[in-house]
């Protein structure tokens, strides 16, 4: 499958502030998927807020924020530590 789907979250994990779920694109090659990915989360979300966002090599603090895409209500993110001049690393 192009897309993988990991179990359910219970509460916060990481920089991501309530419950949550996650998927992937399960590799790089699938890239090319995030706009039919994106459209399908735009009409579909219905009351949930959705965080969609790559892994590049901008680093996870872009990842999170200017290189990220919202489908309802925008949270906010636990990401205060982060370095907003990282590029390609890790927090």
């Amino acid at each position: 499958p192009w897309m993988r789907f990991y179990n359910p979250k219970d509460g916060p994990i990481g920089p991501h502030p309530c419950q949550m779920w996650e998927a992937d694109f399960a590799n790089h090659e699938n890239r090319n998927k995030w706009e039919n990915v994106k459209g399908f989360i735009e009409k579909e979300h219905g009351s949930l807020s959705v965080l969609m966002h790559p892994h590049s090599m901008d680093g996870d603090y872009a990842d999170h924020t200017r290189n990220a895409f919202w489908a309802g209500k925008v949270l906010d993110l636990r990401i205060g530590g982060w370095n907003s001049g990282e590029r390609g690393g890790a927090l």
